[in-house]
């Protein structure tokens, strides 16, 4: 098809008279009958002709919009569009429809520039269209998605704000919330949260405000990386209307740069609890590694819903980093068991999660255990033809748990690679192998080899840079550390390992203050960071900072190497049963951790 680059107007009219009833020449008969319907369905929809049945009363006759001339102009542009020239069939539509205003006119002038890929004249017709009917809400509509598809989303507002005045008050509010999503064309970010808030400008103002507007503005600046205006948004939505569910979804979002955030959540879930709001808020608390919280939280959402399967999922994930393997493997077990309910057309059913996650998570239940020929069962179940590299891995990892070194190794390297990413994967899995003997000059081989395979990929790099700093080879941590700083600047963890380094060998202890306090603005409320920031302050002699930093890491995740550090602290504070207290409970969880065991060597704390 194709659209010619000059459009003009048609010179003479179409006559009316009846020599042009005779069929176009080139046209078969077929063909111009097919065209004939074409025309005839259009005159359907400008004007009712009645239709006289044999039996019954002719209904009131109503004249058609359709004169001769529009008729004929109708006709010539149907046959145009089937030779492939739409230009012509646009221009004809639009003087048409410009003669008569009508709206399914305008609405197939645009059509047809858009199948020809003429936006330019797309956005000429609708604004046409526009200014005949400023009433229309579909004229303004089209200018807007025009607009957007032609790079020029700052003109957009205009005729969405006019799009939004046209909707009916009853589904305005929903519109209004929406408005991020439905302007996700927008590539920039920034331009689409400045759209939103000009389009929603009359609906933010005092007096005549409505929530949803105000979530909008809230999401777009989320979406544009600017949370302090995201944030500013959210709370005059929850002042308007504290009971959306939008406002503890976003807020859930914003906790990760603003952790007060976390105060409108808790709020809406005071005074209007729902299940969907807990669920976000429970991921958001297991993103942030505090388990006990998230447990408490999904334990409610399963309490309401007992065939939740996404809370059963979360739930079993997060008691199995608690070591909770019992009520791990209660709520798998239910997952497990669930039979989702057939579709409204008696389709299947479908649980809403991955039932291999549950597998693997049981795998590890029994891993765990120590019932290995279990949990190779469980990883079976998850990968019967032995395809997936993540369940491989973890069959690998039992095969290492029973002594079976050589025969895990091999069963990984044999892994088909079927996707980019899956030899990265397999190099990924063989170093925890090797980091699970605690054989780290085997993992840096592999690093080293796979980092000249797959050059410049940051998270291969941090790996290394781990292993390195195991090794005592700390002239290599900091390049390579540096290196994923400036591939992956938004990610905390380099950010962090480095300010941890500096200041667990006691150097430059400014600068690794700034790169932790760097680490802690991308992932605030982390608990292993806010344990690097408590060490760095150890470091500096402020021992009551220390204290309470290290204490609020240790609440939020028990983890025995937090444990360590809290320990030594109140050890040297003079509070040594307290630091007995927490390294027995370290202990307890994982009594393997290196910097647990060199910490209880160096102080040597009797019973």
């Amino acid at each position: 098809m194709r659209f010619r680059n000059a459009l003009k107007p048609q010179g003479a009219p179409f006559r009316s008279d009846t020599a042009h009833n005779a069929p176009p020449a080139g046209l078969s008969l077929r063909a111009t009958a097919s065209i004939w319907v074409a025309a005839g369905g259009l005159v359907m929809g400008l004007g009712t002709l009645g239709t006289a049945w044999a039996n019954e009363a002719k209904p009131p006759v109503e004249n058609s919009a359709m004169d001769a001339t529009l008729f004929y102009q109708v006709l010539i542009s149907e046959i145009q569009v089937r030779q492939g020239d739409l230009g012509t069939a646009y221009q004809i539509y639009l003087d048409a429809a410009k003669r008569l205003r009508s709206a399914q006119l305008f609405h197939k002038s645009v059509e047809y520039a858009l199948q020809g890929r003429a936006g330019e004249q797309a956005l000429i017709a609708a604004r046409a269209w526009r200014q005949a009917l400023p009433q229309d809400r579909q004229a303004a509509e089209y200018a807007a998605q025009i607009l957007i598809a032609l790079g020029r989303p700052d003109e957009a507002a205009d005729p969405i704000k006019a799009m939004l005045r046209l909707t009916p008050s009853a589904t305005l509010p929903q519109v209004l919330g929406g408005l991020p999503r439905s302007l996700s064309r927008i590539a920039d970010r920034k331009v689409l949260a400045q759209v939103v808030d000009d389009a929603s400008a009359p609906w933010r103002e005092p007096g005549k405000e409505i929530a949803q507007a105000w979530v909008a503005s809230s999401e777009a600046w989320l979406q544009a990386n600017d949370p302090i205006k995201a944030r500013q948004a959210l709370n005059r939505a929850a002042k308007l209307d504290p009971s959306l569910l939008s406002i503890g979804l976003l807020a859930s979002e914003l906790m990760v740069s603003q952790p007060d955030a976390e105060q409108l959540i808790k709020a809406q879930l005071a005074s209007h609890p729902t299940d969907v709001v807990r669920l976000a808020y429970a991921r958001r608390l297991a993103t942030q590694q505090r388990m006990a919280e998230a447990g408490e939280q999904l334990d409610a959402v399963v309490l309401s819903q007992p065939d939740n399967a996404p809370a059963l999922l979360t739930l079993a994930a997060v008691r199995l980093e608690n070591n909770q393997t019992s009520a791990a493997e209660a709520a798998l077990n239910r997952l497990i068991a669930l039979k989702p309910a057939p579709k409204a057309d008696g389709s299947p059913g479908e649980l809403g999660v991955d039932i291999d996650t549950a597998y693997l998570l049981m795998a590890q239940v029994q891993e765990q255990r120590k019932q290995y020929a279990q949990a190779d069962d469980w990883l079976r179940k998850a990968d019967p033809q032995s395809e997936k590299v993540k369940v491989q891995s973890a069959r690998a990892k039992l095969l290492l748990m029973q002594g079976k070194i050589q025969e895990g190794i091999k069963l990984l390297r044999a892994m088909p690679e079927t996707e980019p990413r899956d030899g990265i994967a397999k190099v990924n899995a063989e170093v925890q192998l090797w980091r699970e003997m605690k054989a780290y000059g085997e993992a840096m081989k592999v690093l080293r080899q796979a980092n000249r395979n797959y050059p410049n990929d940051p998270d291969l790099m941090y790996d290394q840079a781990m292993i390195a700093e195991q090794l005592g080879l700390h002239a290599e941590v900091e390049p390579l550390l540096r290196q994923v700083m400036a591939l992956k600047p938004e990610d905390p963890n380099a950010y962090n390992a480095l300010g941890y380094s500096l200041a667990d060998r006691n150097l430059r202890l400014d600068e690794a203050r700034t790169l932790v306090t760097k680490a802690l603005s991308l992932r605030p409320g982390d608990p292993f960071i806010t344990d690097s920031l408590g060490w760095v302050a150890f470091r500096e002699g402020q021992i009551e900072q220390a204290l309470q930093l290290l204490r609020q890491a240790y609440q939020a995740r028990p983890d025995a190497e937090i444990a360590a550090h809290l320990g030594e602290v109140l050890w040297v504070a003079g509070q040594q049963d307290e630091a007995r207290r927490i390294w027995q409970e370290g202990r307890t969880r994982d009594a393997d951790n290196k910097t647990l065991q060199d910490t209880l060597k160096r102080f040597q704390p009797a019973p």
